[in-house]
């Protein structure tokens, strides 16, 4: 049985003069021997101005309920415009 999607937390984050979208919703996994439900973070580049999102530009996953990624994510999109590799 396949479960909907369910928004957990949304964003917007600036970078010098860019804006991002961050977006994490609850969703079920395809993996087989992974957990069943997961939260999954994606950030789209965004123009405010149209409220127009762009191209996806970084994706990141954490356990169902954990709201953790999506603010270590907005974090570094805050501070360096990107989630550094080292990050």
């Amino acid at each position: 049985m396949t479960m909907e999607n369910a928004r957990v937390i949304q964003s917007y984050v600036t970078y010098e003069g860019k804006c991002f979208m961050v977006s994490t919703i609850e969703r079920d996994s395809s993996a087989a021997e992974g957990p069943r439900r997961y939260n999954e973070t994606i950030v789209w580049e965004y123009d405010w101005d149209k409220r127009e999102r762009g191209n996806i530009v970084h994706q990141d996953e954490a356990p169902r309920g954990c709201v953790e990624t999506h603010f270590r994510v907005c974090r570094a999109f805050h501070k360096f415009g990107c989630v550094p590799a080292w990050e």
